[in-house]
């Protein structure tokens, strides 16, 4: 399997959402969600769902010959979030994070670790997180994952 460096980070960034324990790897139910996020009839017929947690390595070999056409990562955060915002207000409470990350397999965050979360997110001091908080805070965890400093 060769990747891109794009590919590559792309795909680290996608696997990180998805395993927010750093557990090294990814439920079949979580990736399946994640092909849902893509929304790519074209990737998702061409991918044969698994039955067994995934590691970084099968997730990137999954997908590497099959993500042409996929989203950008911003396009498929935003999709993310839209998942995450059950009530379509265009903000993420603190409900909603951590119902999204129970969802995907992340029980180890207190209720107060999710509020912290959202507390350090929330630019605008509404207790929410709106759409362009969130892609900042996904982006500057693509950074993170890129080795890049980041304040």
């Amino acid at each position: 399997m060769s990747l891109t460096r794009a590919q590559e980070i792309e795909f680290k960034e996608a696997f990180a959402l998805f395993d927010p324990t750093n557990s090294g790897t990814i439920q079949p139910k979580a990736f399946s969600d994640f092909l849902a996020l893509l929304n790519n009839p074209e990737l998702t017929s061409k991918v044969t769902l698994p039955t067994q947690p995934l590691n970084y390595e099968a997730f990137a070999a999954l997908l590497s010959n099959k993500h042409k056409g996929a989203q950008t990562s911003d396009e498929a955060y935003e999709a993310f979030f839209k998942t995450i915002n059950k009530d379509a207000s265009g903000n993420v409470s603190s409900a909603e994070l951590r119902s999204a990350l129970q969802h995907f397999g992340n029980n180890a965050l207190s209720e107060a670790d999710v509020d912290e979360i959202v507390h350090e997110a929330d630019v605008s001091g509404d207790g929410r997180i709106c759409l362009e908080e969130f892609l900042k805070i996904m982006q500057k965890s693509g950074q993170k994952l890129r080795g890049e400093h980041v304040l």
